[in-house]
Order: structure tokens, then sequence, then C-alpha cells
């Protein structure tokens, strides 16, 4: 009978109240009806026989039939009272208690449920709910689960990014540093070779001019040898004069001896002139030594000039050579200084980006955090819930992602940067030097 009630569906129970009901109202409408016709009846023989015992006989009847209404009466709400309490009223109350369950967050418990009308599709339908539910718990709790532990590694690989990128940037920043030194130096050396090459071309003039002034001497000391080989053949000539005066001196003093008397004076005269000529030909003689002793040294100098000469040549082509190598030096420290330009200002952009790749990655650490912080919210949310064991899904795979991605992210910015460093194709030297040898030696 209960198997019966439980499988009665709401509408055929809600019917069968009404049809009893109806059967009820019909009851009591021609229980009514009969009372008033045999109500007429009764007081139709009563006035045709003025009879007393037919007035009690309607009496008990009307007692028997008001009776017989009120216990239909109370049978029927007796039955639709039981009746809705036991096939809507208790599985309603047992529908209450499983929501409230689930509302707790309770969803372990398993519904049973023997109807097969409204309310046993109401407890499938609630039990289907709390199945999917359940799933949906256990998989949002693993979900969060992974989430805040990919979130813990996450914060954690960002807290190590950002300190070596904070020490990156303070090495770039040194090393920016360091390069606008070396720019200002290198710059200071380029100054100074050009100096140098101004002062190597100054200093190649003047020894050119000095070659020039030194073949000027050795053209003069040609001449002065010149002229002393001349005067040496005049005071020869002196001397053979003075021979000579000193022979015919000699001649006219024995012609005055020969003379006797007569030719004393022109004696006398001719021994002043022999005395002449032989102090003229000692002082030729003197003479004729020291033009001897000065042309010999002025054929020393005049050779002494000469390899001075050569000297000065040699120096000019040394200087001249110094002067093109300081060319050289300043052309190569003046490319060096432009690309230590191009090194630094490249730096200096390094220095600027890892500077907001530092705040970006500050701000990815506290986003990570905070991300930690709401997984851990969401888990505790999540463990309000109680579910089976057997609803517990498969552990999700997780692979550490984070050190694969910050290699590919280093790889790629390495690329970027080796890319970048390049120089381009049109440039070329402004001096036929190798770029590689400047930098060697630089």
């Amino acid at each position: 009978m209960n198997r019966l009630l439980n499988n009665m569906t709401v509408r055929l129970s809600w019917n069968l109240v009404l049809g009893l009901f109806a059967v009820l109202v019909c009851s009591l409408s021609a229980l009514g009806l009969y009372s008033l016709g045999f109500a007429e009846q009764t007081i139709a023989s009563l006035q045709q026989a003025g009879q007393l015992e037919s007035f009690g006989v309607f009496a008990s009847v009307m007692r028997w039939i008001i009776v017989m209404i009120l216990l239909v009466s109370a049978g029927s709400i007796v039955a639709v009272v039981w009746g809705v309490n036991l096939n809507v009223i208790r599985p309603l109350h047992r529908v209450v208690a499983h929501c409230e369950q689930i509302a707790a967050g309770n969803l372990a418990e398993h519904i049973e449920h023997g109807n097969a009308n409204e309310i046993g599709q109401l407890f499938t339908s609630l039990g289907n709910i709390q199945q999917r539910l359940a799933a949906t718990v256990g998989t949002v709790r693993q979900s969060s689960q992974l989430i805040h532990d990919g979130a813990q590694e996450i914060a954690e690989g960002n807290r190590n990014l950002s300190s070596r990128t904070i020490e990156q940037a303070a090495s770039l920043e040194d090393t920016a540093s360091s390069m606008e030194q070396l720019t200002s130096t290198v710059g200071q050396n380029a100054d100074n070779a050009r100096q140098a090459s101004q002062l190597a071309a100054t200093a190649a003039q003047a020894a050119q001019r000095g070659g020039e002034v030194v073949n000027e001497v050795v053209s003069t000391m040609g001449e002065i040898s010149s002229s002393s080989h001349k005067v040496a053949e005049i005071i020869k000539l002196i001397d053979s004069i003075a021979f000579q005066t000193n022979i015919l001196a000699l001649n006219a003093s024995v012609e005055a001896a020969r003379a006797g008397e007569q030719g004393r004076g022109f004696a006398v005269v001719a021994g002043e002139v022999r005395s002449l000529a032989s102090r003229s030909a000692d002082a030729a003689k003197d003479i004729r030594t020291l033009i001897g002793e000065s042309v010999a040294r002025v054929e020393t100098g005049s050779s002494l000039v000469g390899q001075a000469g050569n000297a000065m040549q040699e120096i000019v082509q040394a200087v001249q050579k110094v002067a093109d190598i300081m060319d050289e030096i300043a052309a190569a420290s003046q490319e060096q200084s432009n690309g230590i330009g191009l090194v630094n200002q490249a730096v200096t952009q390094m220095d600027q980006v890892t500077q907001q790749n530092a705040g970006l990655v500050q701000d990815s650490a506290r986003a990570a955090s905070d991300l930690v912080g709401e997984a851990q919210r969401l888990r505790e949310a999540v463990e309000v819930f109680r579910i089976a064991q057997q609803q517990l899904q498969r552990p999700l795979s997780r692979q550490p992602a984070v050190d694969s991605w910050a290699r590919q992210q280093y790889e790629s910015a390495e690329r970027k940067v080796a890319t970048e460093a390049q120089p381009p194709a049109s440039r070329t030297p402004s001096k036929p030097v190798d770029a590689d040898d400047d930098w060697q030696t630089f």
C-alpha cells in the first residue's frame, strides 16, 4: 500500500482528492435533496394523519444522516491529510533536508528514493545536481591546488628574477658609468692623438726646413772649401814671389858688393828687401800652414755637414712616417671613440630597458603574490564542501614550465641583442684599417 502511494503521482493524488471531494459534495447534495424530499413527505403525512410517530422517525433519520455526513467528512479529511502528508509533505521535508546538507557543503551523502512520481523525479534531479556539483567542486579543488602551487612557483621565480634583474640593472648601471668614463678617456686619447698628429706634422715641417738649412750649410761649406783652395794657391804664389824677391835681393847685394863704395846704399836697400822677402816667405809659410789646416777642417766640416744633411733627411723621412702613423692612430682613435659612443648608447638603452624590466618584474611579482592569495582563498572556499572519495578525479598533470619559459625568454633576448649588435652592411670605415685590429689594439 505504501509503495503504491509512494509511486502515485502528485497529479493523480490531487485528482483523487478532488474526486473524493466531488463525491463528498455530490453525496451531501443527494443527502440534502433526500432530506428535503423526506421532510416534505413527513410534513405532508403529519398534516394528513396528525401523527407524531412519523416526526420521530424523521428526526431519527435526520440524526443518522447528519452522523453519516460527519463521519464521511471526517474520514475524507483524514484520508486527504494522510495522503498529502505521505505523498507530498514527507518527500518535501526530505528534499529540504538534502538541500540544507548541500547548502552546508556536504556533497558526500547519497540521495536515495523509491518514488516514481514527480517527487521521485525531483529527487533524481537533486541527486544529479549533487553529483555534478561534487564533480565540479572536486575539479575546482584540484585546479585551485594546482593554481596555488603554480602561483607559488611563479611568485618564487618572479622574486628570483626580480633580484637577478635588480643585480643586472646595478651591473649595467656600473657598466654604463664605466663606459662613460671609457668614452671620455678614448675621446681624450683621440684629441691627444690629433694634437700629436698636428705636432708631428709641425715637427716634420721643421725637420724639412732644418734639412733645407743643412743643405744650404753644406753648399756654403763647399764654397768656403773652394775659396780656401784659392787662397792656398794665392799664398803659394806669394811665397814664390817672396822666394824670387829674395833671390833678386841676393843678386842685388852681390852686384852692390862688386860695385864697392858706390853700391853700398844699394846693398843696404837690397838687404832690407831681402829681409822683407824672407819675412814675407815666413809669413806666407805660416799662412799656408794655417790655410792648409783650415782647408782640412773645412773639408772635415763639409763631410760632417754632409753626414748631418743625410741624417736630417733620414729624420725628415722618419718624422713624416711618424706623422702618417699619428694620422692613422688619430683616425683609429676617432673610429674607436665613435664605436664606444655607440656601445655607450646601447648600454644606456639596455640600462633603461633593464630598469623597465625590473619594474615590470616587481609588478609581476606583486601580481603573482596576489594570485597566490586569491588561490589560497579559493582553496579555503572549496574546502568547505565535503565530497566522496570516489568522486575525486585523477590529479591533473602539471609540468614546471617556469624554467623552460624563462630559458626561452632568455634565449630570445640573447638572439635579439645579438641581432641588434651587428653593424649595418652599408657602414664602411673611413680608413683602410680592420675594425677587429682596432678593437684588439684598443
